[in-house]
């Protein structure tokens, strides 16, 4: 063979070769092109089928604790089911919906739907007005709306068009799949907002979804850590509960606080702590992948970020404390409904106890009754919650912070104070009073009898009426208000939880909301603690307690500190207080007036206290509801605050309808015997007394 040959050979074999290999070249191209472009969506959906589903991991939330470290709130592990929403025909998927139904049915569980909020059967029946926005969500055509009158026409269309269920099952078992599609078609949940379809599920349906997974698409099983509650019923006002997050908190928690990955299928604070402390409690939520093979079987785990649990949150609360103040509370509310009296018509029924530490502004003990079990709030028996919502007395209502009564003449020393700083009277000023004298302009009747010249010790202890009729007119609407004001009353408290604000009687409140003008005598009813006056017992127990430490108006609070979850201290209650500017010798003769009121033989509290092992300064208080010539009952309050010499704790006491503030004192005696740890021996090694001049 010549070399031109050989030259020529070794040239087809090149040219072959690359032929060859442009060839595979574009073979492979073109399935790459087919794979990526053309069928690059089908191609993804196998990929992500293979993941079951990616969803959260459900922080713990924190637990809660009293000041001395027992348990009020923790938690437990249990099993959710999450959907995610996958691509199946309106058969299959109806067909499914229904089996997970009754698989849970059959497990003593059910589902929540807000279908039910619009629309019931048996009969078919809107259960609301305003199904206009609930008709939007569930036509197919925007036009179809106008023809959908009646509550049967919107169901037979959510049956045929909406969710197109077949005509072989009954209107019960269509109800049931709409119930969950509904959830679903207003949710539209998703890898990244999946949709929690059953809460607590036993382990067996759990295990059993699990073994049917290839079949149960889009669904899947989470572990996730529930609610409990230990002794909250003696706390339900101040914990609250937890429920299912509003699209309002969804959006305003996820807002204020984006590292916590708030989704919209999360359990947060409701009432009480659980609301206030919520930053502090709430974890930040994890985030797992699960991997299925073909058939549907679990694979592996990833778990692309860890769940971090929520802080420790320790109360101010005293949990012996405050059992001791909501049992005599409800013991002496039935004491006071069988006590004898032509005033007395039996109706006391509720009432409210603040207990405060005057150093600090700690909430030792704050009770409302009636009360209610946060507990049933954890469950799904919709039953027991409307029953707690509508029981008489407002269990729910917490009468401590958002109840708003008369002081009646708890409001005296207030009084006194404003007329000790406006030079009106000194501690030693005699006031002659009279059973009846009229007093600016009007007819008024001292309830003490006639009673002569008396200062102002004697009238704070007798509770003498004409006195601050007359000093109340003498020191002026303006200066009463002025005071009122700067001891914190009909003023928001900076307490944690919800509260109300109250009101003052003054100018302002009579020509705003009567549009009438202020007269002599309307000061005259408002120095005893009447007219407008109304306030909170948060506020009462901490205008008193400001009294008790010499001017210093603290910041009630229910919340200690809180502690990480590797034990570090993340928040502590502020020891702030405002310094009222009140003169300490008037801080001191309201004080002797208050010691009068409980150790004064003529005291209104007297026979309460006049064995007791220390000097208690205390004010007691009848305001009246208006409604008296109803056969109704006036409210009866206790203020005090102990011991005289070393204040420690200042309780507030109303009872609604208690007829004589002097009837709720042995409420105070009985949180005071508890939290100085008194007994019988203890009685008379603990013994002290004061002098006192009168």
């Amino acid at each position: 063979m010549s070399n031109e040959e050989k030259k020529h050979k070794g040239l087809d074999r090149y040219i072959v070769l690359v032929v060859f290999i442009l060839a595979i070249s574009v073979v492979i191209v073109y399935n790459l092109a087919n794979i990526q472009l053309v069928n690059g969506a089908y191609y993804m959906e196998q990929s992500i089928s293979r993941i079951s589903t990616q969803g959260y991991i459900y922080p713990k939330r924190g637990d809660i604790f009293d000041r001395n470290g027992i348990p009020i709130a923790g938690s437990r592990m249990g099993y959710c089911v999450q959907y995610v929403d996958v691509d199946m025909t309106p058969q299959d998927k109806n067909a499914m919906f229904l089996d997970l139904i009754s698989l849970l049915e059959k497990n003593g569980r059910s589902f929540k739907s807000r279908l039910t909020d619009y629309i019931d059967i048996n009969p078919v029946r809107f259960k609301t007005d305003k199904t206009e926005s609930f008709i939007s969500t569930i036509v197919v055509n925007k036009e179809d709306a106008q023809y959908l009158i009646t509550a049967d026409q919107v169901f037979r269309y959510m049956r045929d068009k909406t969710f197109a269920i077949d005509p072989s099952y009954t209107d019960e078992e269509a109800f049931k799949i709409m119930k969950l599609r509904y959830e679903v078609l207003v949710n539209r949940p998703t890898i990244q907002n999946p949709l929690i379809i059953a809460d607590d599920i036993p382990a067996l349906a759990m295990a059993e979804i699990e073994e049917r997974s290839s079949y149960f698409r889009g669904f899947s099983t989470f572990v996730k850590p529930y609610r409990v509650y230990y002794n909250a019923e003696l706390v339900s006002h101040v914990l609250g509960y937890v429920g299912y997050i509003s699209q309002e908190q969804y959006e305003k928690l996820s807002k204020e606080y984006p590292d916590k990955y708030y989704t919209q299928s999360d359990i947060v604070g409701i009432m009480g702590i659980e609301s206030a402390a919520e930053p502090l409690l709430r974890g930040v939520s994890g985030l797992i992948s699960k991997e299925v093979d073909e058939s549907g079987r679990t694979t592996a785990f990833t778990i692309e970020r860890p769940p971090v649990p929520g802080n420790k949150v320790y109360l101010t609360i005293d949990l012996e404390l405050q059992k001791v103040a909501l049992e005599s509370l409800k013991r002496n509310i039935e004491v006071i409904r069988k006590k004898p009296d032509k005033k007395n018509h039996g109706d006391a029924n509720a009432g409210a106890v603040v207990v405060m530490d005057v150093k600090s502004g700690e909430i030792l003990a704050m009770v409302s009754y009636p009360d209610y079990d946060p507990a049933v709030f954890l469950t799904d028996d919709n039953d027991a919650k409307a029953a707690i919502l509508e029981q008489a007395g407002y269990p729910m209502w917490n009468r401590a912070t958002q109840g708003t009564y008369a002081p009646g003449s708890t409001y005296k020393p207030l009084v006194a104070i404003a007329a000790l700083e406006s030079g009106t009277i000194t501690p030693n000023t005699l006031i002659y009073c009279p059973y009846k004298e009229e007093v600016g302009g009007m007819p008024f009747t001292n309830l003490e009898g006639h009673q002569g010249h008396i200062a102002l010790t004697k009238a704070l202890a007798t509770s003498s009426n004409m006195f601050f009729y007359k000093v109340g007119v003498m020191t002026g609407i303006d200066n009463i208000v002025k005071w009122a004001k700067e001891f914190g009353l009909a003023q928001n408290t900076g307490i944690e939880i919800s509260e109300s604000i109250g009101r003052i009687a003054s100018k302002e409140y009579k020509k705003t909301y009567l549009n009438e003008d202020w007269y002599p005598a309307n000061t005259a009813m408002a120095a005893i603690g009447q007219l407008y006056n109304s306030f909170t017992p948060v506020q009462l127990v901490n205008y008193i307690a400001s009294i008790a430490n010499g001017g210093k108006r603290y910041t009630p609070h229910l919340i200690k500190m809180a502690v990480s979850p590797e034990g570090k201290i993340v928040y502590e209650a502020p020891n702030d207080y405002y310094e009222i500017p009140v003169k300490p010798s008037t801080i001191e003769a309201v004080k002797a007036g208050m010691v009068a009121v409980t150790h004064r033989n003529d005291g209104t509290a007297a026979s309460v206290f006049r064995d007791f092992p220390f000097t208690v300064a205390g004010k007691t208080g009848t305001s009246e509801t208006g409604r008296e010539d109803r056969k109704e009952s006036s409210n009866g309050l206790f203020v005090c605050y102990a011991p005289y010499d070393d204040p420690q704790i200042a309780i507030v006491v109303v009872v609604e309808h208690g007829v004589w503030g002097s009837w709720t004192a042995p409420i105070a005696k009985d949180i005071m015997m508890a939290y100085f740890k008194l007994n019988e021996a203890e009685k008379t090694t603990h013994a002290q007394t004061i002098e006192i001049i009168w």
